[in-house]
């Protein structure tokens, strides 16, 4: 039985109500997930949550449940679309506290710490734009073919084959600069 087969019979067990069922499924995705939603959300914690979301909303509309493609295609695209919402309410409450805030009250550690986290985030794969870096990361890091991420991302394969290609011509151009600071 392949891993879609497995995953679908799995799907039929917990619209039986099989909580074992659920089990496995959220084990087998869990950690690969949470790495999905903390490059969208940007933080570990946040991922775990989404990706328990994901699991919990599974759970509550089990009965009603028709998967017509892959379920790590629907996982995947459950998780984006929580994460994407999750960011979406940070950003309101966000703007809503900046807005009864009466004076910025930055300071130098403020200041210090978000330098420190710039640099963190300066890595090579993180210099792609959003949309590119997601697409390589979904093709190089967890395995999806062109047409699972087009399918993911709501997007035309010819669309990630696009950006795939400008992905790692980029990617070759940074990689090209530092080689050559090095000799």
């Amino acid at each position: 039985m392949d891993n879609n087969q497995s995953d679908l019979h799995l799907i039929y067990l917990i619209k039986e109500d099989d909580s074992k069922a659920l089990d496995s499924l959220f084990r087998k995705y869990y950690s690969s997930l949470c790495q999905f939603a903390a490059q969208l959300s940007k933080r570990d914690d946040i991922a775990q949550e989404i990706v328990a979301d994901v699991f919990v909303r599974l759970w509550e509309k089990r009965k009603t449940l028709n998967l017509q493609y892959h379920v790590r295609s629907y996982l995947y695209k459950a998780t984006r679309y929580t994460a994407i919402n999750y960011i979406h309410h940070e950003l309101k409450e966000f703007e809503e506290l900046d807005d009864n805030t009466q004076e910025e009250t930055y300071t130098p550690l403020d200041a210090l710490m978000f330098q420190e986290l710039e640099i963190y985030v300066a890595s090579r794969i993180n210099q792609l734009p959003e949309k590119r870096r997601i697409i390589f990361q979904l093709n190089r890091f967890e395995g999806f073919t062109y047409s699972e991420i087009a399918d993911i991302l709501n997007i035309s394969v010819k669309t990630v084959e696009n950006q795939m290609g400008h992905a790692l011509k980029q990617l070759r151009v940074l990689f090209n600069r530092v080689e050559q600071s090095m000799n």
